[in-house]
């Protein structure tokens, strides 16, 4: 059972309340675009202005609009049909090769990194996770992809892992369940900026950083991707991620989280977005509501402007802000922040049980505690 907003306790409901300062006041698209930016030395689109960041600093890492699929795998390596097959026949799925195949059948993709701290134990080298991977990609199971834009700000970009159509049937066969089409990818040759759009990718990754850093802490009892909540009246409302994270015996929490990206009409696209979480939000009994909604925006600059959206047009939900380069870094008291339109304060509010060494029970201590009590057949030949 969740518990609601209610019960959080007063150091949760008024955390670290450090104020940042005053930000400016919200400004939702520029009408001209900044003379110094930290895109001033690329070859900017000419639309830049309705997405760039009202201070002018650098997109997040996972919030470039213009950002486009490339693929670094292009290989047809059929080992992994053999691969799949003996596995199955064999019944000798190893544990790693399950948990991985898991994290991208329930996430979609991940970074290494994001992998890493999933899939592998804190201790494991790098070397590890490298040569693992390696294999995996080798054997057509997985495949690795990243991204091209005009815009350059002198940082790497990451490689990104998904499944293949190989991939995807052994995640049918040991979960039994249909995954959708957009978990496949197969790889091939994309010309740099004739590949989809990374808008998609990026809201998964975004949220990805934050479900890893919660599974290193050992902090995650449920996260789903894109669930359907039905209401009495027939009408539905699916948020991008609903998850429940335990802080100590009894008190496991429901939060929502939402991704902010900039894109073609976004500005219109996220008040439709919040009119639709205020209106489920009411619909939802106090015990079913979440206790936070946390949105993940393209930076510290973005905040007061969806906060100004947000306390118009969901006023009764309970929102904390943090970024991709906040989550990046790892989850402490710094990640999160709150934002008060009235005032123009921006804070820290941290989340005390979703910080590393917090001392209630973890997720692993809650699944160890779960019954295994199964009625044995052989009784039934001595009846």
């Amino acid at each position: 059972m969740t518990n609601s907003i209610l019960q959080f306790n007063k150091e949760d409901h008024q955390p670290n309340r450090t104020v940042i300062g005053k930000a400016a006041a919200p400004v939702s698209i520029a009408s001209v675009l900044p003379s110094i930016h930290a895109y001033s030395n690329s070859a900017c689109p000419n639309d830049l202005k309705y997405y760039l960041l009202p201070d002018g600093s650098p997109f997040g890492m996972f919030s470039d609009p213009y950002a486009t699929l490339i693929y670094i795998d292009s290989n047809n390596n059929r080992s992994g049909r053999f691969w799949l097959s003996s596995r199955m026949e064999d019944h000798s799925f190893t544990e790693r090769e399950i948990r991985l195949i898991k994290f991208l059948a329930e996430n979609r993709i991940a970074t290494r990194q994001q992998i890493k701290k999933v899939v592998f134990s804190e201790e494991d080298k790098n070397d590890k996770v490298l040569d693992f991977l390696k294999k995996y990609r080798s054997r057509g199971v997985i495949c690795a992809f990243s991204w091209v834009s005009p815009l350059n700000d002198g940082r790497k970009k990451p490689l990104v892992y998904g499944l293949t159509q190989i991939g995807v049937e052994a995640a049918n066969c040991l979960f039994h369940k249909e995954l959708a089409k957009d978990f496949r990818f197969v790889p091939i040759s994309f010309q740099p900026g004739t590949g989809p759009n990374m808008s998609n990718c990026f809201i998964d990754l975004a949220a990805n950083e934050l479900y890893s850093e919660l599974v290193r802490i050992d902090r995650v009892i449920s996260w789903k991707r894109k669930p359907i909540i039905n209401f009495e009246d027939k009408s539905y409302f699916i948020p991008c991620v609903t998850m429940d994270v335990i802080k100590d015996k009894n008190e496991i929490f429901h939060f929502w989280v939402e991704v902010v990206r900039t894109g073609n009409s976004w500005v219109q696209r996220l008040i439709s977005r919040f009119e639709r979480i205020e209106r489920a939000y009411l619909k939802l009994q106090p015990e079913q509501r979440p206790a936070r909604l946390i949105i993940i925006v393209d930076g510290d600059a973005r905040i007061p402007f969806i906060s100004e959206l947000a306390h118009k047009y969901m006023p009764n939900v309970e929102v904390r802000y943090t970024t991709d380069e906040r989550l990046l870094t790892g989850l402490n008291k710094e990640t999160f922040l709150s934002y008060n339109p009235s005032t123009q304060e921006q804070k820290f509010a941290g989340i005390s049980f979703f910080q590393e060494g917090f001392p209630g029970m973890t997720a692993s201590e809650y699944y160890a505690a779960q019954s295994f009590n199964i009625e044995n057949e052989e009784q039934w030949y001595e009846e």
